[in-house]
């Protein structure tokens, strides 16, 4: 059965009343869970200052600060630049990188702008039920996760790696934004599914082959 809903760690943000109806430009409330459709937009859970659960609302729905960046007038242009992919699976699973928590780190979107930020959790999706069918891309080289980012400008994004810029100050020098790395990342190596045990099994099935190997080592000694 697909997870659909997962725990976020929670952060204060504020709804745009746009999405809601309520009076004002925006309410107070903290940011809770997320929710995977396979081909939908992320879509996240929000507790209200007066005691309302918001379901299901697209990262564009929400404001890291009461000042903040409109982006566009458009609501789905303004969800393109904040999520770049689609859901791949209705199974997903969230993770706080330690070696990323806190990091500083640059989004180009879709506009070819790039705006700065900082890293807070990662979503990841998967195929979780062998029982069925597999129509996304979760178990695919074109699998992309969704990295939670709080932008400069007051606003959430989900993006993948392909699309960010990372500091870190003990070893990264950030490459030229202009002059862009072009990484190969369909190599070769990985067009086809390896195998750590494709090999001559003769080797494995032999009785004590660790023990029998251990004592041919010690004899060569």
């Amino acid at each position: 059965m697909a997870q659909l809903n997962a725990n976020i760690p929670y952060k204060e943000c504020y709804v745009r009343n746009k999405y809601t109806g309520l009076p004002g430009e925006l309410t107070h409330g903290y940011m809770f869970g997320v929710k995977s459709l396979i081909n939908r937009p992320l879509l996240f859970h929000f507790m209200t200052n007066f005691g309302a659960v918001l379901w299901q609302l697209p990262i564009s729905a929400f404001a890291a600060k009461e000042v903040y960046d409109k982006l566009s007038d458009d609501e789905e242009k303004r969800l393109q630049l904040l999520q770049t992919w689609d859901c791949q699976s209705n199974n997903i699973a969230v993770t706080t990188f330690a070696f990323l928590q806190n990091s500083r780190v640059d989004v180009r979107c879709r506009d070819g702008i790039w705006r700065s930020g900082k890293y807070l959790f990662t979503i990841d999706d998967y195929h979780g039920d062998s029982n069925e069918l597999n129509v996304g891309f979760a178990n695919d080289q074109d699998s992309k996760c969704a990295h939670f980012i709080v932008l400069d400008d007051g606003n959430f994004c989900v993006m993948p790696n392909n699309l960010l810029r990372w500091h870190n100050p003990d070893f990264v020098i950030p490459y030229d934004k202009v002059n862009l790395p072009k990484i190969k990342l369909n190599m070769p190596l990985f067009s086809e599914q390896m195998s750590a045990e494709d090999i001559d099994r003769s080797y494995g099935n032999s009785p004590y082959y660790f023990y029998s190997d251990q004592e041919e080592n010690d004899e060569e000694k």
